[in-house]
């Protein structure tokens, strides 16, 4: 996809990584429109880039309806989505208590499969669009202290990869991004929380070189890449690669089983005035 001119919306966008993705954006060309609560975070980001913000809270049901329209809105149109939005845990998951597992169950797949259902319904009417989903490393490889964050990590792995099985011949692209430790807040969080719990799992990581950390701005200008050229995969570094290509062998094969069966994918039916796609 050429980015020049698209509009393109960022969730999570006051830091980290999906900070950078906006930068990203737009140093392609695109029109920036960024969400997360932090209104004067977003509003410098926005300043920055010449592009546009909303505040929202993802962990809130009544916000997460709805708000694809409030882009649509803003914007005119959406091009790319970008799911960046999500949250971590650095605790053994027995220490977790409901509130907090309900929490990153609520941001890092409800409000990411809500979302996602709601922007491809406006990106079938319009008949062009690209979803980004941002998963991690922790979907194929167990960690101590990530367990909860990890389940959520692969609950969108595998979601997305089944919705590509359904749009697979709609002009709808996913990518999913899953990056390994990335030198963002989060990480530092995760390492600061590991004395008692997970550090022992770390010095082995660490000893054996298997625990590279990323800076945000590769995993955003990979991302970008992977939006123009319709890559369906970001996975760095590099070495975690063959984790990747053993858990995605099932997928592969059930992709390779469904050649050739044809689905239909309905426009919704508010934009019945616009052509559908038969697959």
């Amino acid at each position: 996809m050429e980015l020049k001119g698209r509009n393109v919306v960022v969730t999570g966008a006051s830091q980290g990584i999906g900070e950078r993705l906006a930068h990203e954006f737009a140093k392609a060309g695109a029109h920036v429109l960024v969400a997360a609560r932090s209104e004067d975070r977003l509003a410098a980001i926005a300043r920055n880039h010449n592009g546009s913000f909303l505040t929202v809270d993802l962990t809130d049901p009544d916000q997460v309806d709805g708000f694809v329209d409030r882009c649509v809105e803003r914007l005119g149109h959406i091009d790319v989505w970008v799911n960046n939005a999500g949250v971590d845990t650095s605790a053994a998951f027995t220490d977790l208590d409901h509130a907090t597992l309900r929490n990153v169950v609520r941001l890092n797949v409800e409000a990411t499969m809500i979302l996602t259902r709601d922007v491809a319904r406006h990106m079938l009417s319009r008949g062009s669009g690209h979803i980004v989903q941002m998963s991690s490393v922790s979907a194929v490889v167990p960690f101590p202290g990530l367990t909860a964050y990890a389940g959520t990590k692969a609950a969108i792995t595998h979601f997305s990869e089944s919705l590509r099985l359904e749009l697979s011949r709609t002009p709808i692209g996913i990518t999913v991004v899953s990056p390994g430790p990335t030198a963002t807040e989060m990480w530092d969080r995760i390492e600061s929380a590991s004395v008692d719990f997970t550090e022992p799992v770390l010095r082995r990581f660490r000893r054996l070189a298997f625990l590279p950390t990323l800076h945000p701005d590769k995993v955003a200008r990979a991302t970008v890449r992977a939006v123009e050229r319709n890559r369906p995969h970001v996975r760095l570094p590099r070495r975690y690669g063959p984790f990747h290509l053993l858990a995605h062998l099932p997928r592969q094969l059930v992709t390779m089983t469904m050649a050739g069966v044809r689905l239909d994918v309905p426009v919704p039916a508010e934009d019945s005035a616009h052509p559908g796609h038969t697959l």
